[in-house]
């Protein structure tokens, strides 16, 4: 004698599909913060700090606008734009080296040269919460050997002061 079937296993079918599916999502999520917590190449939580600013990783120090625009009147400390080739060549600070967080590896040996000796070396980005002046100094600490200041308020902040513009490719 066969069973009559069963009206509600495929309601039971698809609420297991979804519970499935919701741990492979959760499961994902805390196995790709778990890799980046323990990664040399670790990207930082994008938390805002008081104040609107990225918290900065142990050993990056954060300047101050009045002292980036004395060491850019030194012209003894190299400024690195974390931003990104386009955006870079849509205008930056005067002198300073494209270096695109996200092509480091890439593109670090181009600049080693240029970089050894500087006791310091000057990271920014667009602005006071763009990550990737965070993410290219984190890099910056395992193949550089000076200190490595942060200019949080970027771009926009020295053309807010009036300050300087390059357009183009080239420093």
């Amino acid at each position: 004698m066969a069973l009559p079937p069963n009206p509600n296993r495929h309601r039971n079918d698809l609420g297991g599909v979804i519970l499935g599916a919701l741990a492979i999502v959760l499961g994902s999520a805390a196995l790709g913060i778990a890799v980046n917590h323990f990664s040399p190449h670790r990207l930082p939580i994008m938390q805002q700090a008081e104040g609107g600013r990225l918290p900065l990783p142990a050993g990056l120090t954060e300047i101050s606008l009045a002292q980036a625009k004395a060491a850019f009147d030194a012209k003894k400390t190299p400024f690195l734009d974390a931003r990104g080739s386009e955006r870079f060549a849509a205008g930056h600070i005067p002198g300073a080296h494209d270096l695109p967080a996200a092509e480091f590896e890439k593109r670090f040996l181009d600049l080693a040269e240029t970089l050894e000796g500087a006791p310091s070396v000057i990271v920014y980005c667009e602005s006071t919460d763009c990550g990737e002046a965070v993410e290219l100094s984190a890099r910056l600490k395992e193949a550089y050997q000076g200190q490595i200041l942060v200019f949080a308020d970027g771009v926009k902040g020295w053309t807010a002061a009036g300050y300087p513009v390059t357009k183009g490719e080239m420093p």
